[in-house]
C-alpha cells in the first residue's frame, strides 16, 4: 500500500473504532510443559572404622567375663571327662586389619574344674591357665543395616596347670584337644560385642537423613540444591588401611529450587541396601535461571514505551503486556493503541486488547531468552488487531520480536559461581559432604506457570565421609 493510501485506509478501517475499546476473547491454552526430570546421579560415601577404634570400644564395652562353660563333656586322656571353666579377660583387646580380615587378640585367664570319668567321677581336678585368643573376624550387613560379625577364634595357652590332690599335670593338652569348648563361646561373645559396639545403622541413617537437607547455593536470588534420594547401595564391609570400611552409593535426582525459604525436607524411611558394583562419584543436576513473566513483560513494555514501533507510518502505543504460558508456546496479551501524529487530541486513536503467540528460545551467544515466530492469534483477533493485520501485515509481530529479548547472562554467571563455591565447601559434622564442579553445559530453555526458565546442567564429583 502506498504512503498516500495509508491515511485513507486508516480512516476507513479505524475511524469506526475510534474511542472505542474492543477486547478479544481469551485464547485457548494448554498447560505449560512439565519440568524436565533431573538426571540420576550418585553420591558416594565411605564409612571407615579404624581397627584401633574397634579395639577401644570393645575394651570399654566388654566385661571381664568372657566365657562360662559348665559341666561340658570333653575328651581326656582316660576317657570322657566333664569340664567347668570360667574365662576372664586379663588385658586390653588389640585389633588389626590385614589380608582383608579383621583380627582381634584377647588375653585371658582360666579357672577350671574337671571331673574324671566312670568310677573316678567323684574325683575333681582343678587348674588354671593363661592364654591368648586370636580371632579372624568377618562381617556382613543385614537387610536392616545391622553389622553381623562372624569370628573364628584360635586359642593359645601358656602356664596351664591341672592339679588332682598333690599331682600336677599340664592342662594344655586337654584344652588343645577340646579347643571348641572355649573357642566357640569366645567367638560368640566377641561377635555379639562387635555388633553391639559398631552402630552401623545409626551412621547410615544419619547419612540418609542428611541427603534430604537442602543446601543453599545462592543468596540473591536465594537458591537451594535439593537431592531426592531413590536408593542406597552398599559394597563391603572390606578391610583396608588397618580399618573396616563400607562403600555407600546414594542414587539421587538433584535439582536447584529458587525460593526465599529452604524447601521442606521430605525424607523417606531408610531403605534396605542394594548391591553397589561401582562406587562412582559423578553427579549432575540442573540449575534454573528464571525470568518471571511479570518482569519480562515490564522490561518489554519499557522498551516499547521508550521507542514505540512505527508500522506503516503509524506509531503503536502499547499500554499493557502480559505473558500467558501454554504447552507449545506463550501467548502475549497486548493492549495497543494506534495513534496519528496529525491527531493531537487522540480522539481518533483506536485501542484494543488482543493476543499474539510466540515460541521462546534460548540464544547461547547472547545468553538471552528470545520470543521468536511471533504471530497473530487469529482465533481471538478483535476488530482493532484484525484491522491492523490487514493494514500492516507481519510488521507488528516483527517489530515486537526485536523487543522480546531478555538477557540472563548476569544471573547465569552469578548462579554458576555461587553454586561452584557452595559445592566445594564441606558441610556437616558426623557426615561431611563436599564436591567439585567440573563443567557447566550450555543452557536449554523451558517455561512453567511462573516464568521462563533457562536450565543449565552442572556435572562433577561429590563425596561424603561418615565418621564412626
Amino acid at each position: 500500500m502506498s504512503r498516500r493510501g495509508r491515511p485513507l485506509a486508516f480512516l476507513v478501517l479505524f475511524l469506526p473504532l475510534a474511542a472505542c475499546g474492543f477486547d478479544a476473547p481469551a485464547p485457548k491454552r494448554l498447560p505449560p510443559p512439565p519440568a524436565p526430570v533431573p538426571p540420576l546421579s550418585m553420591v558416594s560415601a565411605k564409612i571407615t572404622i579404624p581397627a584401633g577404634e574397634i579395639a577401644r570400644i570393645l575394651d570399654e564395652k566388654t566385661e571381664n567375663h568372657l566365657a562360662d562353660v559348665r559341666n561340658k563333656p570333653i575328651k581326656c586322656a582316660i576317657g570322657h571327662c566333664r569340664l567347668t571353666l570360667l574365662a576372664t579377660r586379663e588385658g586390653p583387646i588389640e585389633a588389626r586389619a590385614e589380608d582383608g580380615r579383621l583380627w582381634l587378640r584377647v588375653p585371658f585367664g582360666i579357672d577350671a574344674e574337671m571331673n574324671l570319668p566312670g568310677f573316678l567321677s567323684m574325683l575333681r581336678a582343678s587348674g588354671n591357665a593363661e592364654g591368648i585368643a586370636e580371632t579372624e573376624t568377618g562381617a556382613k550387613v543385614s537387610r536392616n543395616w545391622q553389622l553381623v560379625a562372624n569370628s573364628d577364634a584360635h586359642i593359645q595357652l601358656d602356664n596351664s596347670r591341672l592339679r588332682l590332690g598333690p599331682v600336677k599335670a599340664d592342662f594344655t593338652d586337654v584344652l588343645n584337644n577340646n579347643e571348641d569348648v572355649l573357642a566357640r563361646p569366645l567367638s560368640r561373645m566377641l561377635d555379639r560385642e562387635v555388633e553391639k559396639s559398631v552402630h552401623l545403622r545409626n551412621q547410615v541413617e544419619r547419612a540418609w537423613a542428611m541427603a534430604f537437607v537442602p543446601i543453599r547455593v545462592a543468596k540473591n536470588p536465594m537458591a537451594w540444591l535439593v537431592l531426592a534420594p531413590e536408593r542406597l547401595k552398599l559394597s563391603g564391609p572390606s578391610v583396608e588401611h588397618n580399618a573396616l570400611t563400607l562403600d555407600l552409593g546414594l542414587d539421587v535426582r538433584a535439582r536447584v529450587v529458587v525460593q526465599d525459604k529452604a524447601p521442606p525436607r521430605d525424607a523417606s524411611p531408610l531403605p534396605p541396601p542394594s548391591p553397589l558394583t561401582e562406587a562412582a562419584e559423578r553427579f549432575s543436576f540442573a540449575l534454573p535461571a528464571t525470568i518471571s513473566y511479570a518482569d519480562a513483560a515490564r522490561e518489554a513494555l519499557s522498551s516499547l514505551e521508550k521507542k514505540p514501533p512505527v508500522v506503516s507510518g503509524m506509531p503503536l502505543r502499547f499500554t499493557k503486556l502480559e505473558f500467558l504460558p501454554s504447552r507449545d508456546d506463550v501467548v502475549l496479551l497486548a493492549r495497543v493503541c494506534v495513534d496519528q501524529s496529525w491527531d493531537p487530541t487522540g480522539l481518533l486513536s483506536a485501542c484494543g486488547t488482543g493476543y499474539l503467540r510466540g515460541i521462546p528460545v534460548f540464544d547461547p551467544e547472547t545468553q538471552s531468552v528470545r520470543i521468536t515466530h511471533v504471530r497473530y492469534d487469529v482465533l481471538t483477533e478483535n476488530a482493532v488487531l484484525a484491522a491492523m493485520r490487514e493494514l500492516a501485515g507481519p510488521e507488528i509481530p516483527q517489530a515486537l520480536e526485536t523487543r522480546l529479548t531478555f538477557s540472563v547472562s548476569h544471573d547465569l554467571a552469578k548462579l554458576r559461581d555461587s553454586v561452584a563455591k557452595a559445592i566445594e565447601r564441606p558441610r556437616g559434622r558426623d557426615v561431611t559432604i563436599a564436591g567439585h564442579i567440573d563443567s557447566f553445559a550450555a543452557p536449554s530453555l523451558s517455561w512453567n506457570a511462573d516464568g521462563f526458565v533457562a536450565l543449565f546442567s552442572a556435572s562433577g564429583t561429590v563425596h561424603a565421609e561418615i565418621r564412626a
